[in-house]
């Protein structure tokens, strides 16, 4: 059983709560957090004399050092000054795994990629997952590469939205009563921090997706928003010709049209939704969308 852990970057959010997991285990790990600031690291975490923050860039290969560590967790993080996902992808894949071989130590790397992330084409952003899940996929012994579905907490946003007056969220989940695969950070840690402890027993490298208990549409979205806030809200759907205005709004332009072509991946038809089923490669969460919503929103009051 691996009992010291790098994650990195440890400041992305499943990174975070992973972390916090992984120190409540009863295993008590040693985990060592890679941040570009390690002064940023939470709190409750240095306190914690089984946790350890180190200086350390995925884009910057020369400061990685798993010296030590048993497993490492990692999250390929995305990019949005301008450069492209492909090249951002290889030479941070590249930089980890060399990182990796000078690391004797570690025999176990767990990969928090993406549902969809076996295809090399027409799943948009997501093929940076699948560049870093094919450059890394025989880096150490064990190799275990995890594919959740769309985050719940990814919706957070729409809890502001509800706080305005006639309030109107968008939802990109189309048609309305399309139904797509959701999972909560609270499950994805506590898999993540099984998936780094537990004995690994499956030919490597290892596959599997992560879902919640259920898939919701548009109408659940909505549904799930009014519960938490007990505000009424109005749905405006956002169709197929609108996504990339839309996405425009949200992210650099010129990525754009790799995330509506993500997007459209996921919609009928698309190569993302063939994944959409639970099977014995599927992993099932326990936590519900509106409870998710819920604890965002105590912690935002």
């Amino acid at each position: 059983m691996p009992y010291h852990i790098t994650v990195l970057p440890a400041s992305t959010k499943a990174g975070r709560e992973t972390i916090r997991t992984l120190l409540e285990s009863e295993n008590k790990p040693s985990v060592r957090g890679v941040y570009r600031d390690p002064a940023k690291a939470p709190a409750e975490f240095v306190e914690n004399s089984n946790f350890e923050a180190v200086k350390g860039d995925v884009g910057d290969g020369t400061s990685l050092d798993f010296t030590g560590s048993d497993a490492v967790f990692y999250i390929p993080p995305p990019i949005y000054d301008g450069t492209h996902h492909q090249e951002w992808a290889t030479r941070t894949a590249t930089d980890v795994k060399n990182a990796l071989q000078n690391a004797p130590s570690v025999k176990r790397l767990l990969i928090l990629s993406a549902i969809g992330s076996q295809n090399s084409s027409d799943i948009g952003v997501l093929r940076l997952n699948h560049i870093s899940d094919e450059i890394l996929k025989d880096s150490v012994p064990e190799v275990l590469i995890v594919r959740p579905s769309y985050f719940y907490e990814d919706f957070a946003y729409l809890l502001d939205v509800a706080k305005e007056d006639k309030p109107s969220i968008q939802s990109w989940i189309t048609p309305i009563d399309y139904k797509i695969p959701m999972v909560g950070l609270k499950d994805i840690a506590e898999c993540c921090a099984n998936s780094l402890l537990s004995e690994f027993t499956r030919p490597s490298p290892h596959y599997f997706k992560l879902f919640g208990p259920r898939f919701y549409s548009s109408i659940d979205l909505k549904e799930a928003v009014e519960e938490v806030t007990g505000k009424k809200v109005e749905l405006k759907l956002v169709e197929r010709d609108q996504l990339l205005d839309y996405w425009k709004g949200i992210v650099p332009e010129v990525y754009a049209q790799e995330f509506m072509d993500m997007t459209t991946a996921g919609l009928p038809g698309g190569v993302i939704a063939e994944n959409f089923v639970y099977d014995d490669n599927t992993v099932r969460g326990q936590q519900e969308l509106v409870d998710a919503l819920r604890n965002l929103h105590t912690k935002a009051i």
